[in-house]
């Protein structure tokens, strides 16, 4: 059995290790589960997800950061929400708890410098907040780990959650209006390129900076507005970040996400040319 060595990329002035963690097929998450979650925003509206690294930078896919002309939003243009858990009730601002949502403002938008708004290589981007966060019991940062090739994650669940679609269908389904969170099972990027072959999808390329969560027989997936949300691992570790598929919770067609082990000297590289880490 292969030991877990894993190494963690220590970014931020409070440990990533807190409790263990609209989708389809899934259950809604505790107020406190998913602490380094966060939802962005548009004209208030929620369109993609994001996870804290620590008290001044977010991580998320390149695409959420992208507009409609298939270029970098302006800082301006996008806000995050911290710390929350029903979209409803802090729209209505009817929370009586403790520790309500808080908007979030950005200063800085890096997506990686080999992202382009028209592919899905390299869907990553990192977001710079205009002032630093507090860290409470329902905002905290998520683990990255430095990529240990020793450590495989193929066949183990792990859990991807967001405020998107609960159903492919959106006359059928509709967007969360409560965080949720689903298990899925982490392919081998070989079957999962098959799979989507002889599903009709003959020209589909998985490449080694991406991977595949999901089940054979569907059911269980991220779907629209889960975007650049997270998919981590039992022991709190960010392994993959919501990018593209085909549908969802579609059978034989997994979920396709960006394999963050890839982008931990570039994520860090940008944490300490802006930030002292």
């Amino acid at each position: 059995m292969i030991k877990d060595v894993t190494e963690k990329l220590e970014v931020s002035s409070v440990p990533c290790n807190h409790r263990s963690p609209k989708i389809v097929g899934g259950s809604e998450a505790g107020k406190s589960e998913l602490p380094f979650m966060v939802s962005l925003t548009r004209r208030g509206g929620h369109f993609c997800g994001a996870s804290i690294l620590n008290e001044q930078w977010l991580v998320t896919a390149g695409h959420c950061v992208c507009n409609g002309l298939n270029k970098i939003f302006q800082t301006s243009q996008i806000q995050g929400v911290i710390g929350l858990h029903s979209i409803s009730q802090y729209l209505n601002g009817n929370s009586a708890e403790k520790s309500t949502p808080i908007r979030i403002n950005f200063k800085n938008i890096v997506p990686h410098p080999k992202y382009e708004c028209t592919n899905v290589k390299n869907d990553i981007a990192l977001l710079q907040l205009d002032a630093p966060l507090v860290f409470t019991e329902r905002v905290k940062p998520i683990c990255v780990t430095v990529e240990n090739p020793l450590i495989e994650y193929e066949n183990q669940l792990a859990t991807v959650s967001g405020w998107g679609w609960t159903n492919e269908n959106q006359e059928e389904g509709h967007k969360a209006d409560v965080l949720k969170k689903v298990a899925v099972k982490i392919w081998n990027n070989n079957s999962c390129e098959k799979s989507y072959k002889l599903n009709g999808k003959p020209n589909s390329l998985i490449s080694d900076t991406q991977l595949c969560a999901g089940y054979k027989n569907g059911g269980a997936d991220s779907c629209w507005a889960d975007s650049g949300g997270p998919l981590i691992m039992k022991n709190q570790i960010l392994v993959g970040i919501v990018s593209t598929g085909i549908g969802c919770a579609r059978p034989g067609l997994p979920g396709i996400y960006t394999r963050v082990s890839k982008y931990v000297n570039w994520i860090e590289s940008v944490l300490r040319k802006n930030t002292n880490i």
